[in-house]
């Protein structure tokens, strides 16, 4: 085994790791999806269509948590039994392994300044519900990194989950603390999830709901006609969790000279490679958003508004060898849909953003409006187990002018996704494939599922495309990953 399983990172990565198992099995806890202790009566209604969010709307005297926090959450419905009779503190507090995961990612071209990579992470929450109105929850992350490259580095990071307070009245909930929060319909990419806050740590490797990071909000639910709104203020601005400098998956290679977005042809690598780099983080609050989602007869639909800053960094070029990272304000106005109808659900989104940020052609900064778009269609094969979801996006910005970015954009992506053995083995492929620009990501996967709740999977990450485009950055970065991961 390659020098990157040495002692500082491996050992202590086992010994939390093997704790926590131990520490599991001891407590044998079981998941607990959704928890309701309200013991009031209601009619409900869930809205399973709107992928940023599952949601339960319930009337004006029925109070559920339908695991909003988590909108990849499965919505069940609680027992409405008498819970006022409480069986003692000890009943109402949960606590859970959430993610518990080690991998190793060994990469396939030697181009790549890496020659592997490993990634540890335990994230684990403590849940309280001392009465049926309340709920509190405290919960934290830790992550590990290790790569080996031109210059190796190890990094071990804690971060805080959704820990929050919240109070259930009748037909609203109030959360206040830190929690995770994705709106959009489109699957991967929601062009409506813009009070999240990125994870950009490891690029694309992981999932939509693991490449999010809990971020501070004050956030109301609540029962408006027929439908829910949304409410979140983002009192403290929390930008998007970026990669060491020296990590493959940083915006800036400053070993070969690019920037991700920009043709080396525009901007000179020598340049970049003598470039400082400024993360600057604004200070204040990240903004507000609403969304109304409801579900007339024709399917689901959801309308979104929001003012906030965009938490992935723009680099702007400050001086004439600096770079600093710029997080801009901008107007969002949404609308999506999902439709059911012949055997599969058809969806759609459109977004308008006010301020989107680019470089002239003159090296100064500005932004511009622009428009994204999407349709997508998620079918089963012969009504089987088997699942296809193929998505078409584009966006497109108005009017920019001459600019080093690109000014138009379209793709089409998806997941197909083949249970077998009674359900044993997963075989999945994740792609993007550009349509304007050659751009091109293939996550081929097999998992291994029958020990719940193990999983181990081994998949290809693989990477190509033209000099602008998110393939073509990183196509020397092409890796084939081995992998387990549980919950508890």
């Amino acid at each position: 085994m390659y020098r990157l399983l040495r002692r500082q990172f491996i050992f202590p990565a086992a010994t939390v790791l093997l704790g926590a198992l131990s520490f599991s099995e001891v407590m044998a806890m079981e998941e607990i999806l959704i928890e309701d202790d309200s013991g009031l009566e209601g009619e409900i209604a869930i809205d399973a269509g709107d992928e940023g969010g599952g949601q339960i709307i319930f009337d004006d005297e029925l109070e559920l948590d339908a695991g909003i926090d988590d909108p990849f959450a499965e919505a069940e419905v609680p027992d409405l039994g008498d819970s006022h009779a409480s069986d003692g503190l000890a009943s109402d507090i949960a606590f859970s392994i959430d993610d518990i995961r080690l991998e190793y990612g060994q990469q396939l071209r030697e181009a790549s300044k890496a020659e592997g990579e490993i990634y540890a992470k335990l994230a684990l929450s403590l849940n309280w519900q001392p009465q049926p109105q309340w709920e509190l929850q405290l919960a934290g992350r830790m992550d590990g990194y290790s790569q080996e490259s031109q210059t190796d580095w190890s990094e071990l990071r804690l971060d805080y989950g959704d820990s929050f307070v919240r109070y259930r009245g009748d037909g609203f909930r109030l959360t206040a603390g830190t929690q995770t929060v994705i709106w959009g319909r489109m699957d991967e990419v929601p062009l409506s999830d813009r009070v999240s806050t990125a994870d950009l740590s490891r690029f694309v490797l992981d999932r939509l709901e693991d490449r999010r990071r809990s971020n501070p909000v004050l956030r109301l639910e609540s029962n408006v006609g027929s439908g829910s709104l949304d409410l979140v203020w983002l009192y403290d601005f929390r930008p998007a969790e970026l990669p060491d400098r020296d990590s493959i998956w940083y915006p800036i290679d400053q070993v070969s000279g690019r920037i991700l977005g920009v043709d080396r042809a525009d901007i000179a690598p020598g340049f970049v490679q003598a470039a400082s780099i400024v993360e600057d983080e604004p200070d204040g609050d990240g903004g507000f958003g609403v969304r109304y989602t409801a579900s007339p007869f024709f399917g689901d639909i959801g309308l979104t508004v929001a003012h906030t800053r965009r938490s992935t960094p723009y680099y702007r070029l400050l001086a004439p060898t600096t770079f600093r990272t710029e997080y801009p304000r901008s107007w969002t106005f949404g609308a999506d849909t999902a439709i059911d109808a012949m055997g599969a659900t058809w969806r759609g989104e459109v977004v308008y953003t006010s301020d989107n940020p680019v470089t002239l052609r003159n090296l100064s900064y500005t932004t511009t409006e622009g428009v994204e778009w999407g349709f997508g269609v998620e079918l089963h094969p012969g009504d089987g187990d088997a699942r296809v979801n193929l998505q078409l996006v584009g966006s497109n910005l108005i009017d920019p002018g001459a600019i080093f970015d690109r000014t138009e954009a379209y793709s089409l992506n998806g997941e197909i996704e083949i249970p077998l053995d009674r359900e044993r083995w997963r075989v999945k492929l994740n792609f993007l494939a550009g349509l304007d620009m050659k751009d091109l990501y293939l996550n081929p996967e097999i998992a291994f599922l029958a020990w719940e709740p193990h999983e181990f999977y081994l998949g290809l990450h693989y990477f190509d495309g033209d000099e602008q485009t998110l393939g073509g950055f990183h196509e020397d970065h092409s890796s084939v990953n081995l992998g387990w991961r549980a919950q508890f």
